[in-house]
């Protein structure tokens, strides 16, 4: 690509990021996007550093998410990985160009200097990015009170489920189905539902030793940390750090996998139980719009 493609004032007013910019805003912005030379179809990989974001302006890109098998096709006109570059977040999914795909790039730090020279068009594309923010954040509301709703009705017929097999004749597959339910009706219950700590409230698990674990999701009554070695039916105890509060905790490792140990907590008393649930529900307002 050596013509540098263009994209209209008309067709620039079409994408959210930057609605209601005047003519001259929206020269000042399309002046800093700049043809990209991808060597290969890979235009980034899940985990990189998000330095720059992307406008989609002829072919397709396809996001993938590793372990969540979601897959995305993404075709003209789109803006792609803005949230993530203008945030400092890593990219939460890989990116592979289609045929003939055309893409312009824009360096997060030469929007930033605009930003400085011109701090109205700064805050009109903070607004925008925060609106866009807000959106997702209510579409995936909706998709989880869906999801919620499928799992309530999910759990009263496994326990429905699981009576039928208590009250019926015993046979040789009655008690490894009735385990296999009991544990999923165990695992689905409110008291295991897990959230991922974020970048402005992390967590870790600070065990004998200074030995120094970080969480990578919790519960309020399991743990998934990195950085630590056990065998499954291992007995720990530590300090949960979170991010304030610190409270001790104990537990038994009930699996390791992959570098990941995954902790079935004791019971905490009522002074640290109210701790950890004061620092889970900080972060699930995270995922509310009030």
């Amino acid at each position: 690509m050596t013509d540098r493609p263009r994209v209209s004032r008309e067709e620039m007013g079409t994408i959210p990021l930057f609605r209601g910019f005047t003519d001259a805003q929206l020269d000042e912005i399309m002046a800093l996007f700049g043809p990209v030379a991808v060597d290969g179809e890979l235009l980034f990989n899940e985990g990189d550093a998000a330095t720059t974001f992307f406008l989609l302006i002829k072919g397709e890109v396809v996001l993938r998410q590793d372990g969540l098998g979601e897959t995305y096709h993404l075709h003209p006109l789109s803006v792609i990985g803005e949230l993530g570059s203008l945030c400092g977040l890593p990219r939460h999914s890989s990116a592979t160009l289609g045929p003939d795909t055309e893409l312009l790039q824009c360096p997060v730090t030469e929007l930033e200097a605009l930003f400085a020279k011109d701090p109205p068009l700064g805050l009109r594309l903070q607004k925008n990015l925060l609106e866009l923010a807000s959106d997702k954040i209510q579409r995936d509301q909706v998709r989880l009170q869906d999801m919620r709703a499928n799992i309530i009705h999910t759990q009263r017929a496994m326990k429905r489920m699981r009576d039928f097999l208590l009250a019926s004749e015993d046979t040789k597959v009655s008690s490894p189905l009735h385990d296999v339910i009991e544990e999923l009706i165990r695992r689905n219950r409110r008291v295991n539902y897990r959230v991922s700590p974020p970048l402005a409230l992390t967590a870790g698990l600070r065990l004998d030793g200074d030995t120094q674990a970080k969480v990578i999701q919790l519960s309020r009554s399991e743990l998934t940390v990195e950085g630590i070695q056990g065998a499954e039916g291992d007995r720990i105890s530590g300090v949960l750090q979170l991010s304030g509060p610190e409270i001790p905790v104990s537990g038994r490792i009930t699996s390791v996998a992959d570098g990941r140990v995954e902790i079935q907590l004791d019971l905490l008393m009522e002074e640290y139980a109210a701790g950890l649930e004061g620092y889970l529900t900080r972060v699930q307002m995270l995922d509310f719009l009030v």
